[in-house]
């Protein structure tokens, strides 16, 4: 009797330790679909993240470019035809000629001040200051403290546009507090006054910026 009930134990401990077995298989079969479906879904917003992130980037940049071309068109709607001929005709041949389409969104007088003085400055563009070997699209000897300086001390620009809305920006300032001559925008390359520079090399500045300014 005590042999039947231990062989009946017996049994039932077997069955048991293969139920078990078939139990802990079971459930990793399952773990493991369900760690397949969790990498399928993290996959899933990885890849769905990606793409918004994407599309984010490049509509913001090209918002960011529109944004810009607005801040130039700041006296016109649209750029003034004329007066870009005549800018390509005046600097053609200089870097400074791929820059007329967007000179002439200004006004004509602050156009004449930005093509003549470049030409003073930079002779439209073929003496630049540069940033590791990069150009800096500064024409017109600007220094203005930012993150990125190009070499001799002046401001580096990002691009075309945004050297031609600073410095359109700054003369506009300057001719709001009367400096609407070639005499007076002097101050554009002494400062507050010219008592330390050489009174020869003011009058060449004054007189060469004068001849371009005097074309519009």
């Amino acid at each position: 009797m005590r042999k039947s009930i231990r062989r009946y134990q017996t049994k039932i401990i077997a069955k048991n330790a293969l139920f078990f077995v078939f139990l802990k298989n079971k459930f990793k079969s399952i773990f493991n679909l369900e760690e397949k479906i969790i990498k399928n879904i993290l996959l899933f917003f990885l890849i769905l993240f990606s793409t918004f992130f994407s599309f984010f980037a490049i509509t913001t940049a090209r918002r960011i470019d529109k944004i810009s071309d607005i801040e130039i068109r700041t006296y016109h709607r649209q750029n003034n035809i004329e007066l870009e001929n005549k800018i390509k005709k005046i600097t053609a041949g200089y870097p400074m000629n791929q820059m007329a389409y967007y000179i002439s969104y200004q006004d004509t007088e602050v156009a004449a001040f930005m093509v003549a003085i470049a030409k003073k400055e930079s002779n439209w563009g073929k003496r630049t200051p540069k940033l590791n070997g990069q150009e800096c699209y500064n024409y017109w000897g600007f220094r203005k403290k930012r993150e990125r300086m190009g070499s001799g001390g002046h401001t580096c620009f990002d691009n075309p546009k945004d050297a031609i809305r600073t410095v359109s920006n700054r003369i506009k300032n300057l001719l709001a507090q009367g400096v609407d001559t070639p005499n007076k925008m002097v101050l554009w390359k002494c400062g507050y006054n010219c008592n330390a520079q050489n009174p020869q090399s003011v009058k060449k500045w004054i007189s060469d910026v004068g001849f371009y300014y005097n074309k519009f």
